[in-house]
């Protein structure tokens, strides 16, 4: 009879910490993850501004390059950021560096505000 008592004893022990360790992993997880999306987001934030000075000085090759690395992660970021970002870029597809510059300042100020 003890000997089916130890062995309950150490059977719920393994559980509860095979329960917890999967709670402390499913926390880890989700840490490692909101820091990958900020991560993200200030690596996106950074290009797009790269992008907006580079436009500013009429260089639009280096323009061309950051918009393009931003282009790759701001639709997982903020779907208003992704509209003002593609607004831009339509803009500079037609040469109007003006309204380029004015969407982009908009999605970055709608990145900034999610951050």
């Amino acid at each position: 009879m003890t000997k089916a008592i130890a062995t309950f004893v150490i059977v719920m022990a393994s559980i509860l910490y095979l329960l917890l360790l999967g709670a402390s992993n499913s926390i880890s997880a989700q840490n490692t993850t909101n820091m990958t999306m900020s991560g993200s987001s200030s690596l996106t934030k950074m290009h797009l501004e790269e992008a907006i000075k580079a436009l500013e000085v009429g260089n639009k090759e280096a323009a061309s390059i950051h918009l393009n690395a931003a282009h790759q992660a701001i639709s997982s970021i903020s779907v208003q950021a992704k509209e003002q970002f593609e607004a831009g870029m339509k803009a500079l597809s037609n040469s109007d560096s003006n309204s380029a510059l004015m969407h982009l300042k908009a999605a970055d100020m709608k990145l900034l505000a999610k951050s």
